[in-house]
């Protein structure tokens, strides 16, 4: 070989080892484009609507992380889910909604805007009634859809019956009855409440009472079930109220369903003003009308 041919692949060597280095480094520098994140679409889990006082509602979707909320005023919140020590939380800026079992409540600027929420499976009214079954599936009860259901409130309360005798227990249900089931009268409004305790003392006295004079005691059985019927009632102030209380011992819990009407004393109304007398047997026959529908579940 040549010197001069032994130059020329010397030289094309040393170009081939230049070329073959520089794609290799521009290789090993090239950036890595990330691959593109996507965020799962969260997925509704349950949804539930929910009936609150004075008529107020709450629609709410739910999933493991968050809740979407419609009100009946027409404001919708999206609210991520908190750490809570009872029931599930769920909060943004000033925003507060709080469920536990079919119960619930809402608070804006820790003000409790929408109260005593329930879950209502009533669905449509069929010829003007509506039927609640409590999510647990314990009982139901039919109710006119002009009265307005709503919960008991979340946690223990000594109201949940009359005279509890300092007992805790839980509400239920409750379903209102407005002043206008009676206008232009001396009727306020009604309740008839779901209430219920295992407090061993509660169920003790479960068919006892110890209010005052004055109660009627007697004995009804309503769809089987045999309950002890109490009659009271209380004054005060110009207004008047009676309780209806109907106590059984199911499932080793006591439970009172009662209703109470209340209205003022029609000696206080001016006879200019054209108020009247309420019809009592009327409002007694829609509120034991709910009672003579009330049945607990198979369990």
């Amino acid at each position: 070989m040549t010197f001069r041919k032994a130059v020329f692949y010397i030289v094309i060597l040393v170009l081939v080892f230049i070329v073959g280095y520089s794609l290799v480094h521009r290789t090993a520098e090239a950036p890595t484009i990330p691959a593109p994140v996507t965020t799962p679409t969260p997925v509704v889990t349950a949804t539930a609507n929910y009936a609150c006082d004075n008529g107020a509602t709450i629609a709410a979707s739910f999933t493991d992380s968050s809740a979407s909320i419609t009100l009946s005023d027409g404001r919708q919140f999206d609210l991520p889910q908190t750490i809570s020590a009872d029931g599930a939380q769920y909060k943004k800026d000033n925003i507060l909604f709080v469920t536990k079992g079919d119960q619930a409540f809402l608070q804006e600027n820790d003000n409790t805007t929408y109260n005593n929420c329930i879950a209502d499976n009533s669905g449509a009214a069929v010829n003007g009634v509506k039927t609640f079954t409590d999510q647990g599936k314990t009982f139901t009860f039919n109710y006119p859809d002009t009265f307005n259901l709503s919960g008991g409130g979340i946690g223990y309360t000594e109201s949940w019956k009359i005279n509890s005798d300092s007992t805790l227990g839980l509400i239920l249900a409750t379903v209102n009855v407005p002043q206008s089931f009676q206008p232009k009268t001396n009727f306020g409004d009604a309740k008839f409440t779901v209430g219920t305790s295992s407090d061993p003392k509660a169920v003790q006295s479960c068919l006892t009472d110890t209010s005052g004079n004055g109660v009627i005691k007697s004995m009804a059985t309503i769809n089987g079930v045999p309950y002890t019927k109490f009659v009271s009632t209380d004054a005060g102030a110009g207004n008047r109220y009676e309780t209806t209380s109907y106590r059984a011992i199911e499932n080793g819990q006591c439970y009172a369903i009662e209703y109470t009407i209340h209205y003022a004393a029609i000696e206080n109304f001016d006879k200019s003003s054209g108020v009247t007398a309420f019809d009592t047997k009327k409002v007694h026959a829609a509120l034991d009308g709910i009672m003579q529908t009330f049945k607990f579940l198979p369990q």
